[in-house]
């Protein structure tokens, strides 16, 4: 009696296998995050993403973010008032042990010679300077900020430096689409299934199975990344309208860059922190101490300090070069402890550059848009297909062997 089950299974292996070889290619783009292998043969792998990260974050920076809007653009839609006032909160909360270990840094015995009423007086003085101060540094930031602050480095090494950060944009941008390649390649693989079916069926010559293996590993894939991506532009067809399903979601994908992005990369936090650490930050650090000279001489004069007794000076002129400089390092300390532990800086300024971005990714062409997401599958594309062939053709010999009883010839 002829055996109809093995015929039977091979659409429905032939599903499993276009639905597991895409889902091991969706897996490989970003796991594992480091190299797992042999790394003086280069024998093993790293997700596709996490390996070329640097690469990766380039595109995402040139392509969905900074290329959209300047740095100083960026800067004077901030709301100034709330940096300052979150600098003001900060620096008043920490003011004594400020003002201490500024003058113990330049003379130890100095601050205990100071007698208390002055101590208090320099404290109320120096907290009523401290708005000045803020707004005076902030808007000197605004005329210098496209010389001395560069937003595509600063992007593009946060996203390098966190691979996990840079996974998750794709991943979350992409995830639709890399369901849909999924599932597709279940729906492929049946159809490639049946006709696999039909041709040993009629031509059971032992290579029939593995070849038809690996073409449903390789154009299930194939397959599903064209209808990602194409037709560009829609097209309409009576009541429907073609277009590949990632620029359909544009409006969506958007939303989803932007929040990422505002929320863990471009924040007041990163953007000020990375100010101060940068290359300019030599220039930076003359912007401040100008203003911290200044602002120093003034309170010294309206504290006291420089009477003691009979004519004695406290502050000498060599004393109050070292304590500007002491005044600097140490504020510079201060913020970026703040900077990297108290997101509070950037609160309610994420959505003024959310909304900023939202606006030009939503509104860019297809063309352009497609750009964003379409490196991610375009790295390596080949050889994630590829694995899918083998895959494939490896589970058409274990059909050949397993449900036919067919041995591959030596």
């Amino acid at each position: 009696m002829f055996d109809f089950l093995p015929y039977c299974l091979i659409p429905i292996i032939a599903a499993l296998v276009g639905w597991s070889t895409n889902w091991v290619a969706i897996k490989l783009m970003f796991n594992p995050k480091h190299f797992v292998g042999y790394a003086p043969l280069n024998l093993g792998w790293q997700g596709v993403i996490p390996r070329k990260a640097r690469k990766m974050a380039r595109v995402v920076v040139h392509k969905g973010l900074t290329s959209l809007t300047s740095v100083s653009e960026v800067y004077a839609a901030l709301d100034r008032s709330k940096l300052v006032e979150q600098f003001h909160k900060v620096m008043r909360l920490r003011l004594e042990s400020y003002v201490q270990d500024v003058i113990q840094k330049i003379d130890p015995a100095l601050w205990s010679q100071i007698p208390d009423p002055f101590k208090q007086h320099l404290y109320n003085t120096l907290d009523q300077q401290l708005p000045d101060i803020a707004k005076t540094i902030f808007d000197e930031l605004e005329t210098h900020i496209e010389d001395i602050f560069d937003l595509s480095t600063m992007v593009e090494d946060h996203l390098a430096e966190h691979k996990e950060l840079l996974c998750q944009i794709f991943q979350e941008a992409g995830s639709k689409e890399f369901r849909f390649i999924i599932r597709s390649g279940g729906i492929f693989g049946f159809l490639f299934g049946c006709v696999q079916m039909l041709v040993w069926w009629s031509w059971p010559i032992w290579w029939v199975l593995p070849l038809f293996g690996f073409l449903v590993g390789y154009v299930t894939n194939v397959i599903a990344l064209k209808l990602i991506f194409k037709p560009l532009n829609p097209i309409s067809i009576g009541r429907y309208r073609l277009q590949g399903l990632f620029l359909k979601r544009q409006k969506e994908v958007a939303h989803v860059i932007c929040r990422i992005t505002t929320e863990e990369v471009i924040t007041i936090n990163h953007i000020l922190k990375s100010i101060l650490e940068g290359a300019e930050g030599e220039r930076v650090r003359g912007l401040i101490l100008r203003q911290i000279e200044v602002v120093l001489e003034k309170v010294i004069k309206e504290s006291g300090f420089l009477m003691a007794g009979a004519n004695e000076t406290l502050i000498t002129s060599d004393k109050q070069r070292k304590l500007t400089a002491s005044a600097y390092e140490t504020a510079l300390d201060y913020l970026l402890s703040e900077l990297e532990d108290n997101q509070a800086f950037s609160e309610g300024q994420a959505s003024i550059i959310y909304q900023m971005l939202y606006d030009k990714l939503e509104g860019l062409s297809p063309a352009a848009f497609q750009d964003i997401l379409r490196p991610a599958f375009q790295e390596d594309e080949f050889t994630l297909i590829l694995i899918g062939a083998v895959l494939g053709g490896g589970v058409g010999v274990l059909q050949l062997v397993i449900l036919f009883n067919e041995m591959l010839p030596l």
